[in-house]
């Protein structure tokens, strides 16, 4: 795996060279099995297919690193999102971006159900 980091035209970082964040301690975290659609041979197909189109990080290549994609993941968090197999609202990100960007969905995900539950018993 290549993993440049652009500071700037001439200069580049290999991204091991670069400070890592802590790591976690205490408990193990559990978390919710996904909803099902992921566990689909529809989605699996797609996935792959996805990262083999784009297989760099896309959150990482917005900050000037280049690292290999592991998942895809929806833009729109599902089911925030209206179709689970929409293309134009997909990425390749690395795990970290993707764990980063899954705790900021946490937020969106509760807000909306939040509003639609709210909205349902009106």
């Amino acid at each position: 795996m290549h993993c440049l980091r652009f500071t700037n035209r001439t200069e580049m970082k290999l991204i091991w060279d670069l400070p890592t964040p802590a790591k976690r301690t205490g408990k193990e975290y559990k978390r919710e099995r996904s909803d099902d659609l992921y566990h689909t041979a529809r989605w699996t197909r797609l996935s792959r297919l996805w990262r083999d189109m784009h297989p760099l990080c896309a959150e990482c290549q917005r900050h000037g690193v280049i690292r290999e994609a592991e998942v895809v993941d929806h833009i729109i968090p599902f089911p925030v999102c209206e179709d689970f197999f929409d293309t134009g609202n997909l990425q390749s990100l690395c795990s970290d971006c993707n764990v980063a960007k899954g705790n900021r969905d946490k937020k969106l995900i509760q807000q909306w159900k939040k509003t639609n539950m709210d909205f349902r018993k009106g």
